[in-house]
């Protein structure tokens, strides 16, 4: 298995939210707080009208990069 795969950790999630607009997107909200994640990165306008919830940013790929990444990491991609 390559490294990434192993790195990676299933979250099943606890907490239950009614939050989002699509009742199916809440699913992605309840496993970023029992994940303890900081950033949901989504092209889905239901979860990204919601821009934050908690402590949880809701942003796109775009805005993510553009945030956290330099000019010169960017040139790389």
């Amino acid at each position: 298995m390559s490294s990434f795969i192993q790195s990676l950790n299933i979250i099943v999630p606890n907490t239950k939210v009614d939050i989002c607009r699509d009742p199916d997107d809440n699913k992605f909200i309840e496993c970023a707080i029992d994940s303890g994640a900081v950033y949901i990165v989504s092209g889905d306008m239901d979860l990204l009208v919601l821009e934050k919830f908690k402590s949880i940013e809701i942003l796109t790929a775009k805005e993510f990069v553009e945030k956290h990444l330099d000019a010169k990491d960017i040139s790389t991609l």
